[in-house]
């Protein structure tokens, strides 16, 4: 699933389920409302995405789950 961070953490790991692969901004960053998911930080952030969600991005897919399932994001 989707998880943002901001430009200052950088790619997120990911020890189970595949490494994040693709980097994309929300619709209307920076001002999106779209904030790194990282403790202690409050930056504006873009979504990365795995392999198969950066295939389907590739095919036309905008909306993504983010990694928690609170929340869907809507991609550039």
């Amino acid at each position: 699933m989707a998880i943002a961070r901001c430009g200052t953490c950088g790619p997120p790991r990911s020890p189970k389920g595949g490494a994040y692969v693709a980097h994309h901004f929300p619709v209307g960053h920076p001002n999106s409302g779209v904030i790194c998911g990282r403790l202690g930080r409050e930056n504006s952030a873009g979504v990365w995405l795995k392999k198969n969600e950066e295939e389907a991005y590739q095919d036309g897919e905008r909306i993504f789950q983010i990694h928690t399932q609170t929340a869907k994001v809507k991609l550039q």
